[in-house]
């Protein structure tokens, strides 16, 4: 692997806070959304991969910070183990691979921030808009600074109230689960609305 300081773009000795913040622009640059339906996918993945991996080189060797209870961390936390599980589940979510990334997350052994963030999006995935929101949320409460999980919450919060606007306006009762129109609309909002910001 390439010098982690040198992939993400920030001087030997920076601060977390300077690693967090190089980690987080790469991410967005890189993200695969970006690159849909684009030659230089490819690339773009294997830069992000790398990104990754810097990013998890430089946090493992730093000491964990001692502001959430017992048993639970924040990405600077996990070890390198987590953190390429967690990657794998997010390419999967990419994919909507979903039943792939639901199947890395009952076997991950951590329930972390992390584990709730991702559990969270697949919910929404599939549907399950207050599921959803309530492992977010969870995430949020557990690693109350990271921002990709509160900019997420948001857009889950803005798809659901959306929906439900309008599920009202057209006389449908919202406690009702069994029409087929209304579940399919919620699906397609809830797959087509939301994109993660990874």
């Amino acid at each position: 692997m390439n010098n982690p300081y040198e992939v993400l773009g920030v001087k030997q000795g920076a601060s977390e806070a300077e690693i967090k913040a190089a980690y987080k622009e790469l991410v967005k640059k890189y993200h695969p959304d970006k690159y849909q339906n684009n030659p230089l996918a490819d690339l773009a993945e294997e830069k992000l991969q790398e990104v990754n991996e810097a990013y998890d080189a430089l946090m493992k060797n730093r000491p964990t910070r001692g502001t959430y209870s017992s048993g639970t961390q924040g990405r600077s936390g996990q070890t390198a183990s987590n953190a390429s599980n967690y990657y794998a589940v997010r390419q999967a979510l990419d994919r909507n691979d979903l039943s792939g990334a639901e199947q890395m997350l009952v076997n991950s052994p951590n329930r972390d921030a992390e584990w709730f963030f991702l559990s969270g999006v697949l919910s929404y995935k599939k549907g399950w808009i207050d599921d959803a929101m309530s492992n977010v949320r969870q995430a949020i409460d557990m690693d109350p600074n990271n921002f990709e999980y509160q900019q997420v919450f948001q857009q889950m919060r803005g798809a659901g109230a959306m929906y439900r606007g309008r599920s009202n306006a057209q006389g449908y009762d919202q406690n009702r689960n069994n029409d087929c129109c209304s579940d399919c609309c919620t699906f397609y909002l809830c797959t087509s609305c939301i994109s993660p910001c990874w």
